[in-house]
C-alpha cells in the first residue's frame, strides 16, 4: 500500500466532509424549503462521495495498488451516510 493512496484516500474523506459540513452550515442558516433542501443535501454528497470513493477501490483493485484503503474510505463513508441520514430525518419530520 503506497503512502499516495492512503494521502488520496484521506483527502478525498476530508473534502467530502466539508462540503458535507459547508451545506449543514447553509441549511442552519436558511428556513423554509431551503433549508430543507439543504438538510437532504448534505448526507446526499457524502453519500456521492462513498460511490466516488467505491470507484477509486475498483480502480485501484484494478492496478492492484492499495485498493483496501479505498474499500475502507468508502465503507467509513456509507456508515456515516447513514448515520447522517438518520439523524437528519427528524429534522425534516419535525
Amino acid at each position: 500500500m503506497s503512502t499516495d493512496q492512503r494521502k488520496s484516500a484521506a483527502l478525498h474523506v476530508c473534502a467530502t466532509y466539508a462540503i458535507g459540513f459547508v451545506l449543514l452550515v447553509i441549511a442552519l442558516n436558511t428556513s423554509g424549503g431551503v433549508h430543507t433542501a439543504f438538510i437532504i443535501a448534505g448526507p446526499v454528497a457524502v453519500g456521492l462521495g462513498a460511490v466516488a470513493a467505491m470507484g477509486r477501490t475498483l480502480l485501484a483493485w484494478r492496478a492492484n495498488s492499495g485498493w483496501q484503503i479505498w474499500q475502507g474510505a468508502s465503507i467509513f463513508l456509507l456508515a456515516t451516510t447513514v448515520v447522517w441520514v438518520f439523524g437528519a430525518v427528524p429534522a425534516l419530520v419535525s
